[in-house]
């Protein structure tokens, strides 16, 4: 399984070009890994994980062919991750000699989004389905779960439990310290790949809400090898990183290291 991060930044990006903190002007001079566009996945090349407002240039600038993109998973309708005004250019008169559907899933908040934008909408463009927490979805190949958070008071946001011939992904954005019956879900499946998030910065509180800090990560990486989600070769990266971190790529890299964790940067690939 291939994992491609289109973007790797919490809501503000990185830089915010709103704010003069000590890290976004060292990204504007330095640039490099430290710029970070919305985050955003997609594995396979056929699978996306939430859909960026940046989603147009991160395609251009990895070469990315999005016509073989044939599902997307949205965990939640804030808008740096639910762009759907991109899917206009699916629709007729739009796009062109498009030969299959893109399959939607998401919340009844996402979807109910989708269907009332998109009106008119033609199948053979657009296929849109409502996931429900907790049951399994079957999907080109994959078995697909979509886990409750801890982000959103008014909405069920998701994380997601990917499988693929024995292969396992966790993709846990945006979330703070998960919920009970998430955890009680996770407990004794074996997990190849974490991907967290890192939007606050340290504070000594590892327990967090609504998103993760330095602490939470690490406590979140022991508490999945106390259920027995870990095996020899299972790794956390860490994506969807906020300014809010005081941390440039290198800085959040080197204190992750100690810890055994991996930080993501915009357009890296990686195989699991």
């Amino acid at each position: 399984m291939e994992i491609h991060f289109l973007g790797t930044a919490a809501s503000e990006g990185i830089p915010n070009p709103y704010c003069s903190c000590r890290l976004c002007e060292h990204t504007r001079v330095k640039k490099g890994k430290d710029v970070r566009t919305r985050s955003s996945v997609i594995i396979d090349e056929i699978m996306q994980i939430d859909l960026s407002p940046e989603f147009s240039y991160q395609i251009m600038r990895d070469e990315v062919d999005a016509r073989k993109i044939k599902n997307i998973l949205f965990t939640h309708t804030h808008p740096d991750h639910f762009n759907i005004g991109e899917l206009y250019g699916r629709m007729e008169e739009f796009g062109h000699f498009i030969d299959h559907p893109l399959k939607v899933f998401g919340n009844d908040i996402a979807i109910s989004a989708c269907t009332s934008l998109f009106k008119g909408y033609s199948k053979q463009r657009l296929n849109f389905h409502r996931a429900i927490p907790f049951e399994t979805l079957e999907i080109d190949g994959y078995s697909i779960t979509p886990l409750l958070s801890n982000h959103m008071e008014w909405e069920f946001s998701y994380i997601y439990f990917i499988e693929k011939e024995g292969v396992t992904l966790f993709y846990g954005h945006d979330s703070g310290w998960f919920p009970e019956i998430t955890w009680q879900w996770l407990e004794g499946k074996n997990i190849d790949l974490s991907v967290l998030e890192c939007t606050l910065g340290t504070s000594g509180n590892n327990r967090t809400d609504n998103h993760m800090n330095p602490e939470t990560i690490i406590a979140t990486r022991d508490k999945l090898r106390a259920i027995g989600c870990y095996n020899n070769g299972s790794e956390i990266i860490i994506s969807h990183i906020s300014h809010n971190t005081e941390m440039n790529h290198k800085e959040l890299q080197n204190k992750m290291a100690a810890e055994g964790i991996l930080v993501a940067c915009d357009g890296l690939k990686i195989n699991i």
